[in-house]
């Protein structure tokens, strides 16, 4: 797979994460991106700063989606950081940000969600923290729906749908506390929970062939996987290194799944991060929980998993400053770009073929994928 560097643009403060999509109703998509002071930058596509604003000062914004919130054919931006503001704003055509509602938690926003719960065409924005709620907010104007109340903060979270009745939903959170809890959807209900030695960063689930399953996994360094209709585990995967991300795929199916390991021995380390031999690692598990492949040696600071003419591919950025591009089926790294600051986050722009991904250092650059 051959890729080409369109731009790159350079900022004074490490770049934390971007997203793509029609801010403003113009017809043109937009590159935003946030920063560790709380900064929000929009870009064109072809790397020109549009506009810039301060949203949360010297404090880091974690969060970031483009949605049309309130069904007026005109996305939305929703924000999340480290001061506890779930924030909306509407975009105007110069750019302008106008504040739709915000909704204040006590701790760090880890994680928001938007899922129709109650099947009345209206997503409900899902925002979990680190002041240990997870919360239910009406899309229009923030008002709680239900929310409920760990031991520690809460660090990933999901929408599961029974394939089988999808009219059924429920959220899986799991929280530093080692638990991970299922709650009803719609009352907040809970419904059972687990509990292990350690943090649980990470939660999904897959319909393997024996029914589903719901997979974790965190600071104990493994992997479980529980029966969830039997409500207990079935299967455990030791790693050496903490899990960092499992993500189930392919949409509709959600028959695999790619775990991440993640590494901290460049913390601190007098060895220079080139010459670090890390020992994490990425693995795919299919339907029968079994692995399928391991790709080791990458530390994976971001993963997310691409569609392109039905063909399915991994991005991954690493503390090096790597994006890959590995090939679903077998963990064939299909392209590998080195940079020289930590990739904190890759999108992909389907239509266009473009890749952008955002660095430690300021960077933000422009791939073009050229043979599709």
């Amino acid at each position: 797979m051959k890729v080409k560097e369109l731009w790159s643009f350079k900022h004074y403060e490490p770049i934390l994460g971007v997203k793509l999509g029609d801010i403003n109703d113009d017809g043109q998509v937009e590159v935003v991106a946030y920063t560790e002071t709380g900064r929000l930058l929009i870009l064109s596509l072809k790397g020109e700063l549009l506009y810039q604003e301060i949203i949360s000062k010297n404090s880091p914004i974690w969060h970031l989606e483009i949605y049309d919130i309130d069904k007026d054919g005109t996305n939305e931006l929703i924000l999340g950081g480290m001061d506890g503001y779930l924030r909306i704003f509407k975009c105007n055509k110069t750019y302008v940000l106008d504040s739709l509602w915000n909704h204040k938690l006590g701790s760090s926003i880890s994680g928001i969600l938007l899922d129709d719960l109650n099947l009345d065409n209206k997503n409900e924005v899902i925002v979990f923290s680190l002041d240990k709620t997870i919360r239910i907010l009406k899309n229009l104007e923030g008002n709680l729906v239900w929310g409920q109340v760990f031991e520690d903060g809460i660090g990933d979270a999901i929408v599961y749908t029974d394939h089988r009745n999808p009219g059924k939903k429920e959220i899986i959170a799991c929280g530093n506390d080692g638990s991970f809890r299922v709650f009803d959807a719609i009352t907040g209900k809970l419904l059972w929970f687990e509990k292990y030695s350690d943090k649980i960063r990470c939660i999904t689930y897959l319909n393997s062939i024996n029914g589903p399953v719901i997979i974790c996994g965190g600071d104990d360094k493994k992997l479980h996987i529980i029966d969830k209709e039997a409500q207990e585990e079935i299967k455990t995967i030791e790693f050496n290194d903490y899990i960092w991300k499992c993500i189930s795929y392919p949409f509709l199916k959600l028959n695999k799944v790619i775990i991440n390991s993640y590494s901290f021995a460049h913390f601190n380390s007098s060895i220079p991060l080139e010459n670090i031999k890390f020992t994490s690692k990425l693995i795919c598990l299919n339907e029968t929980l079994e692995v399928i492949w391991e790709l080791k040696g990458f530390n994976v600071e971001f993963l997310d998993i691409i569609e392109i003419y039905e063909k399915i591919f991994l991005l991954a950025g690493t503390t090096r400053g790597e994006v890959l591009i590995i090939e679903e089926r077998t963990g064939k790294i299909l392209n590998k770009i080195n940079k020289d600051s930590c990739t904190n986050m890759i999108q992909f722009f389907v239509e266009k073929g473009l890749i952008f991904s955002c660095h430690e250092n300021g960077r933000i650059f422009a791939y073009k994928i050229e043979n599709l």
